[in-house]
C-alpha cells in the first residue's frame, strides 16, 4: 500500500492512546484519523471517517473497555466495514480473548508492551491483508489448537480432511501461504500468477472452508495442519 495507512486508535486509558499516537505518527506513511475511549465512540467516530472519506486501513483496538468490550466492537466493525483491519492491543494474553478476538474477525494480536518498530510493522502487515500475532499470543494460540485436538471427539475428525479434499491443488498452495501471512502481492509473485487470480482463489477458499474472512481462514489452515 503506497498511500497513508489511516489508523484509528480505540482504548479507555486517554494517555495510552495519547502514547501510541505519538509513537505512529513518527513513521512515515502511517497517520492517526481518530482516538476513542470504547466500542460505542470507535463506531461512531468511524462513521463520521467514512463520510469524509478518511475511513480507517487499521483500527488498534483495547479490548477490556466499558460500555462496548474490544471483542463486540471489532464484531460490529466488520459487519459495516469489512475492508478495514483491527488488530488488538492488550496487556492480556488469555487463550479464550485470543479465540474470540479472532474469531470476531480480528487480523493481529499484540500486547501492549510491543516496540515502536513492531507496532509499525504490524500495522503495515495487517494493512496488506497479513495475519500477525504477537510471538507470546501465537504461542497461546498454538497451544489451543493442540489442545483442542487432543480432546476432540473422534467423530468430527473425517470433517477437516474432507474440507482440505475441497480445495484445489493451487487453492491448498494459497491457503498455506496465507496461513503464514502472506499478502496477496506475495503470494501472486511466489506462484507466478495474476493479483486477479489469487483473489479468486481466495474467494473460493473461503466459501469451501465455510469461513468468513482472512483470519478465520488461516487459522483453519492451521487447524488442518497446512503449516
Amino acid at each position: 500500500m503506497t498511500e497513508h495507512i489511516r489508523v484509528l486508535i480505540v482504548d479507555d486509558q486517554r494517555l495510552l492512546c495519547e502514547g501510541f499516537r505519538k509513537l505512529i505518527e513518527l513513521e512515515p506513511n502511517l497517520e492517526v484519523v481518530g482516538m476513542a475511549g470504547d466500542g460505542e465512540e470507535a463506531l461512531a467516530t468511524a462513521e463520521l471517517l467514512v463520510a469524509e472519506q478518511r475511513a480507517p486501513h487499521v483500527v488498534l483496538m483495547d479490548v477490556r473497555m466499558p460500555q462496548m468490550d474490544g471483542i463486540a466492537a471489532t464484531r460490529a466493525f466488520k459487519e459495516r466495514w469489512p475492508e478495514m483491519r483491527v488488530v488488538f492491543l492488550t496487556t492480556f494474553d488469555d487463550r479464550k480473548l485470543i479465540q474470540a478476538g479472532l474469531q470476531a474477525g480480528a487480523s493481529g494480536y499484540v500486547l501492549k508492551d510491543i516496540t515502536a518498530e513492531q507496532l509499525a510493522t504490524t500495522i503495515r502487515g495487517v494493512a496488506q491483508g497479513q495475519v500477525l500475532l504477537h510471538p507470546e499470543v501465537a504461542s497461546e494460540v498454538f497451544a489451543s489448537f493442540i489442545e483442542s485436538a487432543e480432546t476432540a471427539p473422534a467423530a468430527p475428525a473425517p470433517s477437516g480432511a474432507g474440507a482440505l479434499a475441497q480445495l484445489t491443488e493451487r487453492e491448498r498452495e494459497i491457503l498455506a501461504l496465507l496461513a503464514r501471512g502472506a499478502s496477496n502481492r506475495e503470494m501472486s509473485e511466489a506462484l507466478y500468477i495474476a493479483g486477479g487470480t489469487v483473489k479468486n482463489h481466495l474467494s473460493n477458499i473461503l466459501g469451501k472452508l465455510g469461513v468468513r474472512d482472512r483470519t478465520q481462514a488461516a487459522l483453519k489452515a492451521r487447524e488442518l495442519g497446512l503449516l
